[in-house]
């Protein structure tokens, strides 16, 4: 086969498929003299680390791949950072960089319609509101006196009964007769007295009693 492929190889190279099952992992690890010998890894766990560790200890962001029993870490290969090539219709982070944009202090610093959702619309301690809905509450105010006097000319028989009654009330509750003035005095008496007759008993049974052998 050398002689007809031309290949002074002893082994040929054959491509196969192969399940990713089967792969293992051949590592270098110390025995316990000290001698370095490569052996072939069953089982790799990868568990990934927190952001914390990310970002105060430098970890790797693929995670802590180790060997389960040993408790061995393996390295990861060093990643290569890939070489972008800069073509003519590519931006330089140079030209990105500079601040082109400088806002006045007469531009908005977001646009207008961002404000109802920074803040409760509807809220009742609103204190700046749109020029429609002040017309409105101008119109609304101006008119309330009118719309008193409507609905006053345009009340029911009913709603007469009840206003008439409400005012013949008021007028009879104003003054008092005289006949109605003796009659509360005499129970306002009447209550008076009795609250004499009752302390007066209660300071009889309450006083000094004489005990006999």
């Amino acid at each position: 086969m050398r002689i007809e492929q031309q290949d002074s190889r002893r082994i040929a190279p054959v491509a196969l498929d192969l399940p990713m099952s089967d792969v293992r992992l051949v590592l270098a690890l110390e025995d316990s003299e000290g001698n370095f010998r490569d052996v072939v890894v069953d089982k790799v766990v990868v568990k990934p680390h927190s952001n914390y560790d990310i970002k105060h200890n430098n970890a790797d962001k693929r995670g802590r791949r180790y060997i389960p029993g040993l408790n061995k870490d393996i390295p990861w290969p060093p990643m290569e950072e890939p070489e972008h090539e800069l073509n003519d219709v590519d931006t330089q982070r140079i030209d990105l960089d500079p601040d082109t944009w400088k806002p006045s202090l007469m531009t908005y610093p977001f646009p207008p319609s961002v404000l109802d959702e920074l803040r409760n619309k509807y809220s009742k301690f609103r204190t700046r509101h749109d020029p429609e809905y002040i017309a409105l509450k101008e119109a609304q105010a101006a008119a309330g006196p009118r719309t008193k006097v409507l609905a006053q000319m345009a009340s029911t028989p009913m709603q007469e009964l009840i206003e008439r009654n409400k005012k013949e009330r008021a007028e009879r509750q104003k003054d008092l007769t005289e006949e109605q003035l003796a009659t509360i005095g005499e129970v306002m008496a009447r209550a008076r007295r009795l609250e004499k007759m009752e302390a007066a008993q209660k300071k009889v049974q309450g006083g000094p009693q004489t005990q006999t052998s």
